[in-house]
């Protein structure tokens, strides 16, 4: 069994004379991310959400090495081995889906970079799935049940694929909705449009948006595999992040309480 690391630091609470429920959301970070970075980097949408939502973060169960480039004027071997900073400073970076000729390392080994950053690299991180899916069911089984699942760039490709494997789940692991933002579809070639009828709220760049790693009509076609009457767009123009400013703040919680 792999490792399971969450964070359930946000407790329910009570308002007035009855207990109310916050909506729990199941939150999967991008690709060479991890929980505690998502959650720091979301901590501006969590405390806008706080009176109604309950954000429980998780690492990716595929672990990867730490990458770095070397500088051109790099010549001797101590130059190598001294580019680069002790792996015990640094934290650990995991991924939901891997590439092909990943090697499945599980330690914190620098690995020299093959080239320099490819913004198309997520088309090619498509094996991993079965790990992942098996890991979320361990964790739901866990610490669920959640309401919803949130995931991000590579995070939104795999809760995508928990929606498309719902039926299959039941039972195991149910979500009343999922936030994809900044995603794309992964080995969905399969998929008709308007098949999955999971309520869905894609949040995203626009043509102009400025999203250099997930080109808007990625994007725009994973928000056309979802059920059109129970979807949501919002795009906006704030690159490769999730908003948190009006009125995409609104348009986010209109989404959310219609599952209070």
């Amino acid at each position: 069994m792999y490792p399971i690391n969450f964070d359930l630091s946000h407790a329910r609470y009570t308002a007035g004379p009855r207990t109310l429920r916050k909506l729990r959301i199941l939150c999967l970070h991008g690709f060479r991310q991890n929980a505690s970075g998502f959650k720091g980097r979301t901590a501006s949408l969590a405390k806008k959400l706080k009176s109604i939502a309950e954000l429980v973060f998780v690492d990716a169960p595929h672990e990867l090495p730490f990458i770095y480039q070397i500088r051109q004027n790099c010549d001797s071997a101590s130059e190598l081995e001294n580019n680069h900073p002790p792996s015990e400073s640094c934290n650990k970076k995991f991924s939901w889906l891997v590439a092909p000729d990943h090697k499945g390392e599980n330690d914190s080994d620098w690995k020299i970079a093959d080239s320099p950053f490819d913004p198309l690299q997520y088309q090619k991180q498509t094996e991993g799935f079965d790990k992942s899916i098996a890991y979320l069911k361990a964790l739901y089984s866990k610490a669920g049940p959640f309401d919803g699942i949130l995931g991000f760039s590579q995070g939104a490709a795999m809760a995508a694929l928990v929606c498309l494997h719902q039926q299959k789940l039941k039972g195991q692991m149910e979500f009343r909705f999922a936030i994809l933002c900044s995603g794309f579809a992964v080995n969905m070639n399969n998929c008709q449009q308007g098949s999955i009828n999971v309520p869905s709220l894609h949040i995203f760049g626009s043509d102009k948006g400025k999203d250099r790693q997930i080109e808007n009509e990625a994007s725009k076609y994973l928000a056309s595999l979802f059920e059109n009457g129970c979807s949501v767009v919002i795009e906006h123009d704030f690159g490769h992040i999730i908003p948190a400013r009006p009125p995409y703040i609104d348009q986010i919680k209109d989404f959310l309480k219609r599952f209070l």
